[in-house]
């Protein structure tokens, strides 16, 4: 009879140890919206359940070499909203990706209202104070030319996704394509 007993203990803890371990592996996103597998940003700005009208939170939630980018916060902050994906590169038009990041100047938070597939004509050059925010949209850069980061500090890139190019690298120029 106690042989019985030990077995039916190992197998319940074998079990419930499977059940922990599905449940880790498998487990659906939290009430507040994160979800186990998540990393140490996503895992910050998530716990934020209204980090649509806060987006800017964001910089206080980078780690690593970079440090906090709160550099890309604050006074002077111009939140802007991508609406048109199209791309001119010699006069670019209000509502587009280039002339968010190229004709506003100093800090610049850039959101997207939809998801788009942007085709850039040229390469875009990204400015320091730049924050590229795909969050709550699918948003790809994809079939054209990239995004070029020159002698720059404090770039953010969230959610964004680059199709058809290679990360190109030469000392001070990143391209991201």
């Amino acid at each position: 009879m106690s042989s019985r007993i030990i077995i039916d203990s190992v197998m319940s803890t074998i079990v419930l140890s499977l059940l922990i371990i599905l449940g880790v592996l498998f487990a659906p996103d939290l009430a507040d919206g994160v979800a186990v597998g998540d990393n140490v940003i996503d895992r910050c700005w998530k716990l934020n359940s209204d980090w649509r009208r806060n987006r800017h939170q964001l910089a206080t939630c980078s780690v690593g070499f970079s440090g906090k980018m709160t550099g890309n916060i604050g006074k002077g902050t111009v939140s802007y909203t991508v609406t048109d994906p199209g791309d001119d590169p010699l006069n670019p038009r209000p509502g587009t990706l280039r002339y968010g990041a190229t004709m506003i100047k100093g800090k610049v938070w850039i959101s997207f209202q939809r998801d788009m597939t942007i085709k850039l004509a040229k390469p875009l050059l990204i400015g320091s104070f730049t924050a590229i925010d795909g969050r709550g949209a699918t948003v790809h850069i994809a079939g054209g030319a990239c995004l070029t980061v020159l002698q720059v500090i404090k770039i953010i890139s969230i959610d964004v996704y680059f199709f058809n190019r290679f990360l190109k690298y030469q000392p001070v120029l990143i391209s991201l394509c």
